[in-house]
């Protein structure tokens, strides 16, 4: 029987994160110095996790990572945030993902290389099926595409939701789109899909594409826009002092699930969510900003 505070699983592309914030971004072949560094777990579907176990969901990730350094602290930073990591895969032969983030101060833009060069993907029987058989809902990105797909079809067949974070065209992308409920994609995802069409457009012909609860479009400092059967909403983003985007868009996957979980209904899940990814933008990396729910809330009070 199923507890009656829902399970949110993610499974996804886990990283661990080297954040350098920088003056300005370097010319080829400049050397500067760095005005601020950290290093924190990272990955779209964990940290969206971090901040679904934050907010006080139970939340279970299953990814995959090497025997290492990097690994071990990719593990450990989930769990600082009360997340279960037991589904995890671990490879002793493997070196895990990195990610290298340059943020220019001020603007708080990022430019990211991922480094996954060392390990190979996770593969649909590496994932251990009683995590997807009690869940409620399914956060995926599409990085691990066949056990993306498998993990959904499981956890579809036991009722759950499946929410998919597009960031970017993937592989296997239509496959994906007809095992989700909720799309939440990037304004990049969306002019990938419909080049010629704005996001108030692109959004309603998302939603009409295929069988949806809801369809959303992040829009970063212009907020978020989304398409559900009652129409058409555009939530602004909240004014924050903005450090970092890093993470930005995960956190507000995560809280968007949060919401849904609650029950909340569309434009209040908009909100909601468009307020958690502000609060993290205070803080560099996509961790050490997310906020608690009463820190959301306030921001939620403070701006009627």
């Amino acid at each position: 029987m199923k507890s009656k505070q829902p399970l949110v699983v993610g499974v996804g592309l886990c990283a661990l994160d080297y954040l350098i914030m920088v003056d300005r971004y370097p010319a080829i072949g400049a050397k500067i110095d760095a005005v601020d560094s950290d290093i924190q777990g990272g990955g779209p579907v964990p940290t969206a996790i971090c901040a679904l176990a934050k907010l006080g969901c139970r939340a279970a990730f299953i990814g995959k990572c090497g025997d290492d350094h990097d690994g071990r602290e990719i593990i450990a930073g989930m769990q600082e945030f009360g997340v279960d990591t037991s589904g995890m895969v671990i490879d002793k032969n493997a070196r895990s993902p990195r990610a290298f983030i340059w943020v220019e101060k001020g603007t708080g833009e990022r430019t990211v290389v991922l480094d996954r060069c060392g390990i190979g993907e996770l593969s649909p029987d590496q994932i251990k099926s009683e995590f997807l058989e009690t869940c409620e809902y399914l956060l995926i990105d599409g990085r691990e595409a066949e056990a993306s797909l498998n993990a959904a079809a499981i956890a579809r067949e036991h009722g759950a939701q499946v929410i998919f974070d597009a960031g970017s065209n993937r592989r296997h992308l239509g496959e994906i789109l007809s095992s989700t409920d909720h799309l939440v994609g990037s304004a990049s995802f969306a002019r990938a899909i419909f080049p010629e069409l704005p996001p108030l457009e692109a959004v309603r012909k998302l939603f009409n594409s295929g069988e949806y609860k809801a369809v959303v479009i992040t829009l970063g400092g212009d907020g978020a826009v989304a398409c559900s059967a009652d129409g058409v909403i555009l939530q602004p983003a909240f004014p924050v002092k903005v450090v970092d985007t890093t993470g930005a868009g995960d956190v507000f996957h995560g809280a968007y699930v949060y919401a849904l979980s609650r029950g909340y209904d569309l434009a209040k899940r908009l909100k909601f969510a468009a307020a958690a990814a502000a609060l993290k933008c205070s803080h560099i990396g996509g961790r050490k900003g997310i906020p608690s729910l009463e820190e959301v809330e306030r921001l939620i009070s403070d701006c009627r």
